[in-house]
C-alpha cells in the first residue's frame, strides 16, 4: 500500500521520479562537457612529468594525474565529448534510417517488407562487434566511420518497432479515409503515420543512447575508436587498466563517468516509456478524430 502511494506521489510530482534524476544527471554531464574549455583547470593534453600518477589532491591536482602527468579532472571533462558526440550522431542517423525503412515496410508491405525484414534478421544474427570490426577494417578509424558503424548496428531496433506500429495504424479509419480520397501514399505516411510513431521513436532513441555510448567506449577501449593522446573515457580506462592496484583513479574515474552516463540515459528512457504507456489510451482514443469527416447525405 505504501509503495502504491509513493508511486502515485512520484507520478504527481515529477521532481521525485527516477526519470527526473536521470534527466538531471544527463543534463549535468552534457553541461559540464560543453563548458569544459571554461571550467577545466588545465590543458587535457599538457604533461607534468614531475608529478606522474599523482593521487587525488596531491600537487594541486584535484583528481590526480595519469601516467604522463596529465590532469585527470580536465581529461574527464573533455573525455565525455567524443562519447556524447558519437552517440548522439549515431542515434540520429540510425533512428532516421530505421524509421524511414520501417515506414516503407509497414505501409507498402509486399516484397519491400519481406526483403527488409529478412535483412534485419540477418543483421541481428551477427554480433554487433563483428560488424563494427568489419566496417572499421575497410573504412579506417575516424569519427565519421565510428558514427556510421554504431548507426548501422542500431537501426534494426527502430525498423522493427516502427514497422509493427505502422502495420497496426495502416488499417485505421483515418488512414483508409485518406487513401480513398486519393491523397498520395507518401503524404499519408508523413502526415498520418509518422505522428503515430514519433513518441515510440523518441523513447527508443533515448534508450539507444546508452548503447551507442557504451559501444563507442568499447571500441575506444580496444583501440578502434579515439586514439591517444585524445581524451576519451573508453581510451582512459584502457590506459589506466594496467595500474589499477597502484593508481586506481586513472581507470576508475572515467569508468564511473560512463556508468553514470549510461544509467541516467536508461532512467530517462524508462521514464519516457512509462509516460507513453500511461498516455497510450488517450492517444488511441484521439486517433479516430483525425479521420476525415464523413460527408453529409443529401436528401
Amino acid at each position: 500500500m505504501r509503495k502504491t502511494r509513493k508511486s502515485r506521489a512520484a507520478r504527481r510530482n515529477p521532481f521525485f521520479s527516477a526519470g527526473a534524476f536521470g534527466a538531471f544527471v544527463l543534463g549535468a554531464i552534457v553541461l559540464v562537457t560543453l563548458l569544459a574549455p571554461l571550467i577545466a583547470p588545465h590543458d587535457p593534453l599538457a604533461q607534468d612529468l614531475a608529478h606522474t600518477n599523482a593521487a587525488p589532491g596531491e600537487h594541486g591536482y584535484l583528481l590526480g594525474t595519469d601516467q604522463l602527468g596529465r590532469d585527470l579532472l580536465s581529461r574527464l571533462l573533455y573525455g565525455a565529448r567524443t562519447p556524447l558526440l558519437v552517440g548522439v550522431l549515431a542515434v540520429l542517423c540510425g533512428g532516421l534510417f530505421g524509421t524511414a525503412l520501417g515506414l516503407l515496410a509497414g505501409f507498402t508491405r509486399g516484397w519491400p517488407d519481406q526483403v527488409l525484414s529478412r535483412l534485419t534478421d540477418i543483421q541481428l544474427a551477427l554480433p554487433s562487434i563483428l560488424l563494427a570490426l568489419l566496417v572499421l577494417s575497410f573504412g579506417g578509424q575516424s569519427t565519421a566511420v565510428l558514427v556510421l558503424v554504431i548507426a548501422l548496428t542500431g537501426w534494426p531496433a527502430y525498423f522493427r518497432l516502427v514497422r509493427a506500429r505502422v502495420l497496426a495504424l495502416r488499417t485505421s479509419e483515418y488512414v483508409e479515409a485518406s487513401l480513398t480520397q486519393g491523397i498520395p501514399a507518401w503524404r499519408v505516411a508523413v502526415r498520418d503515420l509518422l505522428p503515430g510513431v514519433r513518441g515510440l521513436v523518441a523513447v527508443t532513441a533515448t534508450l539507444d543512447l546508452s548503447r551507442a555510448v557504451l559501444m563507442e567506449a568499447g571500441l575506444s577501449y580496444l583501440g578502434l575508436g579515439a586514439q591517444a593522446p585524445e581524451a576519451d573515457w573508453g581510451l582512459m580506462v584502457s590506459e589506466g587498466q594496467g595500474q589499477l592496484l597502484s593508481s586506481w583513479w586513472i581507470a576508475v574515474l572515467p569508468g564511473l563517468g560512463l556508468v553514470f552516463l549510461v544509467i541516467s540515459a536508461n532512467l530517462l528512457g524508462d521514464h519516457l516509456a512509462h509516460r507513453r504507456e500511461d498516455h497510450g489510451g488517450r492517444e488511441a482514443a484521439a486517433e479516430p478524430s483525425l479521420a476525415a469527416p464523413t460527408p453529409a447525405r443529401t436528401p
